[in-house]
Formats: C-alpha cells, sequence, structure tokens
C-alpha cells in the first residue's frame, strides 16, 4: 500500500510536502495508519487529538495514546476536550452530530490558531460506500451521491481512495499499535449497522464493487460538474435578481430538455417540493407555494423568489428577564426560573429553540436586533469566535432569509444566533441558582 499512497500524494496532494498540516487522529487505526503512512514519505505533521469524554476511562486511555504517538514522533499535539452529551443536550441534537459539530469547529479553529494550510482526516473508501448508501436513502440528489469531497476548505483526506482491507494489511505488516474504540462494535449507530452487517453482503454478492466503487463516485463528481456548468449558463440568461427577489424566466425554463431538473438545481437550497414548484409553470397567475418562510410565486411569465417578510432591521432593547416580546411574526419569550438543580433542569427542558443563561454577570439591557456583517460570537464548545455570517451558511439558511437572522446580545457579547446556535457566554453551571429561559416561538 506504501507505494500506491506515494503515488496517490505525489499526483493528487503534492502540497503536502511542504504545507503546515496537522492530522486529526483518534488513536484508532485509520487515523494512526494516516500518520505513519505520511512518516514513511518524509510529510511533517502534528496531531489534533478531540477527546469526547463519552466512553469514561477509554477516552482518557485514547488521549494518552495520542499524546504518547506524538513523543515517538517528536511532533506538537493539541488536545481538545469537550462535554459532548451536555452539548448534545442544550442543542437538542443527537450525540454524533453534536460530536461532529464539535470536532469540525475544533478544527477550524487549531487551523486558524497555528496557521495549518490544512487539517487530514483518514476517511477511506468503506466511508465513502456508508456515505453513499446513507445519502441513497434519504432520497439524495447527486450531489449527495457523489461521496466525501477529497477536499473541503482547510479539510484534505488523502485516503479515500483505500480500503479497509489495504489499511488493515499495512498496520499488520507495520506493526502498528492503535486504540479500539469499543463504540465502533454497536449496531445500534447506522453507520455501524452498514458497516458490520450490509457492506459485507454487497462485496460478497457484486465482488468487483471495491475496485469499481472509486470509479462510480468519479463519474459521478464529473457529471455533477457539467451539471454546475450548465445551470450556471441558465442563471446567467434565464434568471434576474430584482431588489431582493430573483424572477426565472419561465419560457427559457420549458425550452430546457430537462425544465424539473433544472428547477431543482436552481430552488434546491430552499427546500421546496420539485413537483409543487414544476406545477407552477402552468398554473394560474398568482398561485404560490411557501418554503422556509421563502415564496415562489407565478407571476406572468416568470416565477418569482422572494422572502416571506418577518424581521425588517429589527432593534429591540430588552429591560425585563420575565417579558413577552413580539417578533414580526414570531415571539420571544423570556422567563427567570428559581432552581434546585440548574443541570437537570437544562437538561429536562432542552430544545433548539431554546437557550439557558446565568444572569448573574448579564449586561443589561439585552438587545435583539438584526446580524450585521463582520458579527461574531464564541460558540458554545469553541474557544475561539466565528464569523454569524459562516454560522449561517454552516446552517444552511436559505440566502434569501440570511441576512435577515437575529442575534441576542448582552453588552458587546453576541449570546445566541436566535434558534440557530448559543453562544459559551454566561452559561449554566452546576453552582448556578437562578436561570433565564430564552424561548422563540412561531
Amino acid at each position: 500500500m506504501l507505494e500506491a499512497f506515494q503515488t496517490h500524494i505525489n499526483k493528487e496532494f503534492p502540497e503536502l510536502f511542504t504545507a503546515s498540516i496537522a492530522i486529526a487522529i483518534s488513536g484508532g487505526k485509520d487515523s494512526t495508519v494516516l500518520a505513519h503512512l505520511l512518516r514513511h514519505c518524509k510529510i511533517k505533521f502534528d496531531l489534533i487529538h478531540c477527546n469526547f469524554n463519552l466512553r469514561g476511562i477509554e477516552s482518557d486511555d485514547d488521549q494518552r495514546f495520542v499524546e504518547k504517538l506524538a513523543q515517538d514522533f517528536d511532533c506538537n499535539v493539541h488536545i481538545k476536550s469537550f462535554q459532548t452529551e451536555a452539548y448534545a443536550l442544550e442543542k437538542s441534537i443527537s450525540i454524533q452530530m453534536a460530536a461532529r459539530e464539535l470536532r469540525y469547529d475544533a478544527f477550524e479553529q487549531i487551523a486558524v490558531e497555528n496557521n495549518y494550510d490544512t487539517i487530514l482526516t483518514a476517511h477511506h473508501l468503506e466511508d465513502q460506500l456508508e456515505t453513499f448508501l446513507i445519502n441513497l436513502g434519504r432520497g439524495a440528489g447527486l450531489h449527495g451521491l457523489t461521496g466525501i469531497r477529497s477536499r473541503n476548505g482547510k479539510i484534505s483526506r488523502p485516503l479515500l481512495p483505500f480500503t479497509r482491507e489495504q489499511l488493515d494489511d499495512f498496520a499488520l505488516k507495520n506493526n502498528i499499535q492503535w486504540r479500539e474504540d469499543s463504540s465502533n462494535s454497536s449496531t445500534k449507530y447506522q453507520r455501524n449497522k452498514l458497516r458490520h452487517d450490509v457492506i459485507p453482503l454487497l462485496y460478497n454478492a457484486l465482488p468487483h464493487l471495491k475496485n469499481n466503487f472509486s470509479k462510480t463516485l468519479d463519474y459521478l463528481s464529473n457529471s455533477e460538474s457539467l451539471i454546475d456548468v450548465e445551470v450556471a449558463r441558465f442563471r446567467e440568461s434565464g434568471t434576474k435578481t430584482i431588489q431582493q427577489t430573483i424572477e426565472i424566466d419561465i419560457a427559457q425554463l420549458k425550452a430546457t430538455t430537462k425544465p424539473k431538473m433544472y428547477l431543482y438545481e436552481l430552488l434546491k437550497e430552499y427546500n421546496f417540493n420539485s413537483t409543487d414548484a414544476l406545477s407552477l409553470l402552468d398554473a394560474e397567475n398568482g398561485k404560490y407555494i411557501l418554503s422556509d418562510q421563502v415564496k415562489l410565486t407565478k407571476d406572468r411569465q416568470v416565477l418569482v423568489l422572494s422572502k416571506m417578510k418577518i424581521v425588517e432591521d429589527f432593534y429591540l432593547e430588552i429591560h425585563d428577564l420575565n417579558s413577552t416580546v413580539e417578533v414580526g411574526n414570531a415571539v420571544l419569550v423570556l422567563k427567570k426560573i428559581e432552581v434546585n438543580n440548574s443541570l437537570e433542569y437544562v437538561s429536562a427542558n432542552g430544545s433548539a429553540n431554546k437557550i439557558f443563561i446565568d444572569p448573574e454577570e448579564l449586561k443589561r439591557p439585552l438587545l435583539l436586533r438584526t446580524w450585521k456583517k463582520g458579527d461574531r460570537m464564541q460558540p458554545y464548545g469553541m474557544k475561539g469566535s466565528k464569523l454569524i455570517s459562516d454560522m449561517l451558511t454552516d446552517s444552511k439558511i436559505p440566502s434569501l432569509i440570511r441576512e435577515k437572522a437575529l442575534v441576542l446580545t448582552s453588552g458587546k457579547d453576541i449570546i445566541w444566533l436566535v434558534g440557530i446556535r448559543a453562544s459559551k457566554h454566561y452559561k449554566i453551571t452546576k453552582t448556578t441558582k437562578t436561570i433565564i429561559e430564552i424561548t422563540i416561538e412561531s
């Protein structure tokens, strides 16, 4: 495998020989093998390890293993420790999604603070196949079926063409030690079920799949690129932006060979049902459909994409921490609550549209306003700060309503990107006796 890996790096990732890089390493086989492969290629690197504190002493032993590995490799190691379960409860998301958010936020922060050109992860061919099958089950379009990208911003994945079998073989022949994650054997998680129960059957039924799957992904990726080029051409000639609306020329759309596909590509970020959108082409004037506070209307010879007006440059000072505030078509509810066990209360009452803050050092009045260019906040679970614009993009907020998102501030601190992400400021601790619970209700 080493020779094939060296050839792959020379051809696809030549910048790694001179770049400042770090490897995201769990201590498991895949990432540990990646580190050894790069060392054989005489590529310098540092290590990043995330301790999610989900497996007690096992998690701590993983961290110690990585720290020892860094000593053996004579490189720097960055350790990030997270209270993942608490974060998942606060965000009302799964443990897996919480770990993913925390991990990639940490990568971004570490890359900025240490001037790393790229962070390497150890995703390989079976990870690609698992992602393909998951997205296939979700009814994903072409973008979802093209798999994991070899490059995505500062993240690079040089092991994607290689199989788990090749990694196993390299580890065995080179007497490489690694840490086994006990949770990987559980099939209660979707990826593990695919890994242990489904993919072995696929390989048995389709013996050439392992060799040909990468080719299939390459074909799909090339097809996606062609579609992107063609849709960009249509956007240039068949759409028009007027103030805060986008107009799509119906005649030009109908003249294409696949109007439904063009319409899907033009509207996919807004989550419209493509069949409903297509029906508007021959609908009566004024007919419309709605999605995510965005409206698509038949207006004579065009489809008009426009925002549903909720808030226009909103600005409101909040002095009373026991109050209800109207916010366009929504309501912000603030409650001051006395508790005996603050963490238990937060765990039992958390949801995505709610935050809990400790009022002890809160600066009043609170200010609820439309976010501005350059606004930054320190998200819960991150050491550094992040641009609000980047957080809205990461959250896949449709572009027509992104600019009207609201932030809640205390003094100079943004404490909530409303309905999306809470900050680390004024967080609840076990000693908190008074909680301010803030909820956005539509």
